[in-house]
């Protein structure tokens, strides 16, 4: 039986622009195999730009379901 390859899946964090609370929440949206992976492509994105905000959530598209799914509990996990 042939193993099952790693597939990729589309990922948006939603986030604040303030490290406090602002008024509008944007998203960034991530092609990665893991909600982890997609986390640690947008904390490399924010080093890269010297910003501070606040992460609020982290949600992955299910393309047979046509629904975004919530992975936020891994932003509640220690690295």
């Amino acid at each position: 039986m042939k193993e099952k390859e790693p597939r990729l899946f589309e990922y948006r964090i939603k986030y604040n622009a303030e490290p406090t609370h602002s008024v509008i929440n944007n998203y960034h949206y991530y092609n990665a195999f893991s909600a982890s992976q997609a986390l640690g492509f947008h904390a490399a994105m924010l080093e890269k730009n010297n910003l501070v905000l606040q992460t609020l959530s982290i949600e992955k598209f299910n393309p047979y379901s046509n629904r975004w799914e919530d992975k936020s509990s891994i932003l509640n996990q220690e690295a």
